[in-house]
């Protein structure tokens, strides 16, 4: 229900955090600061939207001296104790006078943070003088806070694209106020009362969640519901929201690399990343179950291992289907993956019609596989775009052939295994070929001499 923080403040100085403290609410800018204990543990949920950490280089009392690896260290085991791994990019601003030893610090943890906490490395690392914020230090006395916020924004403004990025989060949120506003005004003036007001926007928000979903689907789950409903309404308040001259400016600065030719040869690693960003939800992340439209699921390994069970489902034992249909040779087998893609009508789905749910039956293949010499792939197969689902994984694409399908009662599917969801923009690729497929008219054609 509260935002999270975007600026956090560590120090071991409570004069000097109460005077950082009140230079951002004089300047309108919420921000939550930690008195630091070395004995106490830190609340790593204040961490969690963080886009800018202001560190005390001494957080115990230590003077400016030759070595500064106890200081590097103790700000290394901050960042990788308390980093949100979702909270996204942020960047660390360095109390000191000394800007060598900004340089230090970025080369220090460059070094030597966890390469399992890649969340835990700031995108940028600042250095600001303390003493010109604060000029008497023993009594915390704030000298123009807004020295302060300039002071910021110029240095991350050094960055223009960590500076385009930060902004574009600022204008979603503020999308997200308006497209709150735009629905409160739908509530009639005459009800908006203490005593009526949360009947009416009750109203309307389970009309839009019936719209958005159908009737039947607004049960499962209300939030996705108004979510559905709301999503492009933000999305065109995003996409075309009135930017200054200075905005546009700063994103021509920060996306300059597009008519680089250099650029379109990704590894397959990197572009399947980027494909899973844009095209897969994953568990944890997403709630997906084993009904959801598009999600893919694990093979039984009861079906899978039984050629008496393949040829029953699927007319044909592992190997023919892998051999024959999907053009994998024999030795590279084992290097597949079966499993099944949740497919159907979008109208049956949102309206939560009676009847079993269709799967289609997938094959994940390496993408640096080859398959059968001299073989083409079989006019009924859909083939994704390359993906990776974690860092320990090989990239993949994701083949279905829409030839062979099953067909189960939601309740037989609860225990199914989840891989991930095919997001709907690829989805409905998928369900094109599937219904061109399918559809496709037999046609005789006369040979021309």
């Amino acid at each position: 229900m509260f935002t999270a923080p975007r600026f956090v403040v560590v120090d071991d100085k409570k004069k000097h955090l109460d005077a950082i403290l009140s230079s951002f609410q004089r300047i309108g800018s919420p921000c939550i600061g930690i008195l630091f204990n070395p004995a106490d543990e830190i609340d790593k949920n204040h961490f969690r939207g963080l886009r800018c950490l202001f560190l005390d280089l001494h957080l115990v009392g230590g003077q400016i001296g030759t070595d500064h690896k106890g200081d590097f260290a103790r700000i290394q085991t901050i960042l990788e104790d308390n980093i949100s791994e979702n909270g996204g990019p942020f960047v660390l601003v360095m109390w000191t006078a000394h800007p060598h030893l900004k340089d230090q610090l970025t080369e220090y943890l460059e070094n030597n943070i966890d390469p399992e906490l890649p969340h835990a490395r700031p995108l940028a690392i600042f250095s600001l003088p303390k003493e010109d914020f604060i000029p008497d230090l023993d009594s915390g006395d704030v000298k123009e806070p807004e020295k302060l916020r300039d002071a910021v924004q110029t240095a991350i403004l050094s960055n223009p694209q960590l500076a385009a990025l930060l902004g574009w989060e600022s204008d979603v949120l503020s999308a997200a106020g308006d497209t709150l506003a735009s629905l409160l005004k739908l509530v009639p003036t005459d009800q908006r009362k203490s005593a009526t007001f949360p009947h009416a926007l009750d109203t309307i928000l389970s009309r839009l969640a019936r719209e958005a979903v159908g009737r039947p689907n607004v049960e499962l789950n209300h939030r996705t519901a108004i979510t559905t409903a709301l999503a492009p309404i933000l999305a065109d308040r995003v996409i075309n929201q009135q930017v200054t001259p200075e905005t546009i400016a700063l994103w021509t600065r920060a996306v300059t690399r597009y008519n680089d030719e250099t650029i379109k040869d990704a590894s397959k690693e990197k572009a399947g990343y980027v494909n899973r960003m844009l095209h897969v939800a994953i568990p944890g992340a997403e709630t997906i179950r084993p009904t959801d439209w598009g999600t893919v699921v694990d093979l039984e390994d009861t079906i899978w291992n039984s050629d008496d069970q393949m040829c029953l489902i699927f007319d044909g034992t592992r190997s023919e289907l892998l051999k024959d249909e999907f053009k994998i040779k024999e030795e590279d087998h084992g290097k597949c993956r079966p499993c099944l893609v949740r497919v159907g009508a979008a109208c049956d789905y949102a309206q939560k019609r009676r009847g079993p749910l269709t799967y289609l039956l997938g094959l994940e293949i390496p993408a640096d596989l080859k398959r059968e010499k001299g073989s083409k792939a079989p006019q009924a197969e859909w083939k994704s775009p390359v993906m990776m689902l974690n860092g320990d994984g090989r990239p993949f694409c994701l083949h279905v052939n829409v030839r062979f399908s099953i067909s189960k009662s939601a309740s037989s599917c609860n225990g199914w295994t989840v891989r991930y969801r095919i997001r709907e923009q690829l989805l409905m690729q998928l369900l094109s070929h599937s219904n061109g497929y399918t559809a496709r008219p037999g046609i005789v054609q006369l040979l021309g001499k």
